[in-house]
Order: structure tokens, then C-alpha cells, then sequence
């Protein structure tokens, strides 16, 4: 078992990490603090050739494999968690479901754009009456001659209002339906902006449809099987949203352990009291497992093996750690880890919705232990195959 990253890998990372601590952490206080999308961020962003770093050279992307995406993330994500997530659902969620469920001419029409950065992606199915049940959602696709009509109302689009292509998912005759649709379609207008209490720098928005006509080719998939796209997207999104909740951690942890090296009570470092010194071997240690978990479920997605199960423990793990060394980072700052004159209490805010979005942890529960009873129940000489137990 091999615990190092390739050269290729280890190069995306510092890279990453050289491009998140020039270009995005500078930003990071103010964007969050003037509820503004960092725009310019995005192009320097593409013109380093990140904005399709997972997506295949013959559409226009680096190429690279699912890891290295989430080493990506991770790094960004460390320097400002909305610019990660800004990053996460254009790749994951706006422009990998066409790379993996698309014709080929859907491909080559939808994402080399995307890949270059020249547009952005986003990712349309939750709805004001729909959360996790993706199966009841209400917007309806419409058969006409050449395609569909499209009418309803989408809730919490991450990149919504500055996108320029998105995944819909909307109700056809024969079920839910997925479709790539321009963002510059007749009949789209947006709703409320959403003010979020963390990852501010990325924009969250309703969109409306009225009547908006999308072309029976821009159909994504076979009519009535849109949960498959759906569900395979939110799988590999999850380990996404996961490598955020890590390069949440990691900055908190950065931060708190930096401060308590400096801080000095009762003569020396804080962190040389024992109670601050276990809460960083804490921190440490959760965060390192949490990673080991995102490449561990990263690695089966560029193995082409299932890791539904894998993603769903990574991003369930990593979020936990996310808010507990949040949370722990500013009892280490004590009083100043409340103000905003540190990150800390930014770090906070944006880690609680890694525990919400693309699935909450009851989600992620939910998955796990319907995995964990498929394997009991096809296990040979299992219970389940033998008779039940009563009493």
C-alpha cells in the first residue's frame, strides 16, 4: 500500500497551494465580508488551467486523475472555502456529468468551455418543496415538437447567477429527466439570493423557468432516468465536498496552532499547557484520517470502481472534523477566536455546510448502512440467509 502522492500529483498540490496563498487567501476576508464573487479569482483560476483539471485533454481539460481535482479543492478550499465551492460544483456538479453521461456530441459542444473556464458550471435539482428526495421534485418538462418546455422554480443553485450552463433536472412524461440547458435560455430569470451564514464568496440563487424551450439533444441521458444522473453526480461530488470540509480543517488547524506556539500565559506557549497540546494532537490526527478517507474514495473513482459508499464516508467524516476543529480552534483563541479580527469565526461558518449540502450526514448515514446491510445480506452464511432471529 503506497501513502505518496505521484509527482504528478505532489506538483497539482504545491501548485494549488502556492496558487491559493498568492491569489486567494489575500481576498478571502473581503469577499466574505462584502458578500461578493470573486470573479477575477475565477479567470486567474483559468488561465492556470484549473478550472477543468479532472476533465480529459480531448475536451479541453488538463486531464489529470480525480485525486489530484481533490488535492485541488482542498488547497483552495483552505484559503477560502466559498472560492472552493465555487470551484467543487462548477467541476463535480456542472461539468463532469456531461463528461460522464453525455453523447459525444454533447461533449464536445458543452465542455471544452466549461473546461477553459470561458463559462461556468452549475447544478439545478433541489427545489422549495424538495431537499433530499430527489424523486418528488415538481419542475416539469413539458414534451413539444423538437424537445421540451421546462417550468418551475429551483432553490439554493451554487453559481446560479453567474453561471453559463447548468444541469437541470426537471419531471418528463416518462420521469425525472436531466438536461443541459444555456443559462442564456429564453423564460430563465433568477429568484431570491440566498445570504448564507458561510462560504459567502460563492453566490447561492433561485432560478425561475418559464416556459423555457430546451432542445430534445440537450437531453442528458434517456427519459425518466435522470435520478441515475443525479445520484452518480452527487457520488463523486461528495468526495468533492469533502476534500472542502478538509482544507477547512486544515486552515483552522494552521491557524490555531500557529497562535498557540505565540500566545504566552503563566510564562510560556499555550501550547506547551497540556490541555491546549491535546486539542492540536486532536485536530491533527482527525484530519489526517478524514484525508486518508477523501483519497482513499478519490482513488476508487479513478479506478473506475463503485465508491457511492467510500464518498459518502469520506464527506460524512470530513465534515464532522470540519466543525469540531472549528470548533476547538476557537476555544484555543479563546475570546479572539470570536471576533472577526481572526478567520477562526469564518472558518466556523463555512464549515457547517459541508455537513448539509450535496447530501447531509443523515444522507450519508443513510447510504452507509444500506451498504454495510446489502454486504450482510449477500454475504455467504450470512444470518439474513440462514432464518431470522426472534426473541
Amino acid at each position: 500500500m503506497n501513502f505518496v502522492l505521484s509527482p504528478q500529483q505532489q506538483d497539482i498540490k504545491e501548485r494549488a497551494a502556492e496558487f491559493a496563498d498568492r491569489e486567494v487567501a489575500p481576498h478571502a476576508a473581503e469577499l466574505d465580508r462584502e458578500d461578493r464573487f470573486p470573479f477575477e479569482t475565477l479567470e486567474k483560476m483559468a488561465d492556470a488551467g484549473l478550472m477543468g483539471l479532472c476533465v480529459p485533454e480531448e475536451y479541453s481539460g488538463a486531464g489529470m486523475d480525480f485525486l489530484s481535482y481533490c488535492l485541488l479543492i482542498e488547497e483552495i478550499s483552505r484559503a477560502d472555502a466559498g472560492v472552493g465551492a465555487t470551484l467543487a460544483v462548477h467541476t463535480s456538479a456542472g461539468t463532469l456529468p456531461i463528461v460522464m453521461f453525455g453523447t459525444e456530441e454533447q461533449k464536445a459542444q458543452w465542455v471544452p468551455p466549461l473546461a477553459r473556464g470561458e463559462r461556468i458550471g452549475c447544478f439545478a435539482l433541489t427545489e422549495p418543496e424538495t431537499g433530499s428526495d430527489a424523486s418528488a421534485i415538481q419542475t416539469q418538462a413539458e414534451r413539444v415538437d423538437g424537445g421540451y418546455r421546462v417550468s418551475g422554480h429551483k432553490q439554493w443553485v451554487t453559481n446560479g447567477r453567474v453561471a453559463g450552463t447548468m444541469i437541470l433536472f426537471a419531471r418528463a412524461p416518462e420521469g425525472v429527466t436531466a438536461f443541459v440547458v444555456g443559462m442564456d435560455a429564453e423564460g430563465i430569470s433568477f429568484g431570491k439570493h440566498a445570504e448564507k451564514m458561510g462560504v459567502i464568496s460563492a453566490t447561492t440563487d433561485d432560478i425561475l423557468f418559464d416556459n423555457v424551450f430546451v432542445p430534445e439533444v440537450d437531453r442528458l441521458g434517456e427519459e425518466g432516468r435522470g435520478l441515475r444522473v443525479a445520484l452518480g453526480t452527487l457520488d463523486t461530488g461528495r468526495i468533492g465536498i469533502a476534500a472542502q470540509a478538509v482544507g477547512i480543517a486544515e486552515a483552522a488547524f494552521r491557524y490555531a496552532t500557529q497562535y498557540a506556539a505565540r500566545r504566552t500565559t503563566f510564562g510560556k506557549p499555550i501550547a506547551e499547557h497540556q490541555a491546549i497540546a491535546f486539542k492540536l494532537a486532536d485536530m491533527q490526527t482527525k484530519i489526517r484520517a478524514a484525508r486518508l478517507l477523501v483519497y482513499e474514495a478519490a482513488w476508487m473513482k479513478d479506478q473506475e470502481m463503485p465508491h457511492g459508499e467510500a464518498g459518502a464516508r469520506a464527506k460524512l467524516y470530513a465534515s464532522q472534523v470540519a466543525n469540531e476543529v472549528a470548533y476547538e480552534a476557537i476555544q484555543v483563541l479563546g475570546g479572539r477566536g470570536y471576533m472577526k479580527d481572526h478567520p477562526i469565526e469564518r472558518y466556523y461558518r463555512d464549515a457547517r455546510v459541508t455537513e448539509i449540502y450535496e447530501g447531509t450526514s443523515e444522507i450519508q448515514r443513510l447510504v452507509i448502512s444500506r451498504s454495510i446491510l446489502k454486504e450482510q445480506a449477500e454475504a455467504p452464511g450470512s444470518v439474513e440467509q440462514s432464518r431470522p432471529v426472534v426473541g
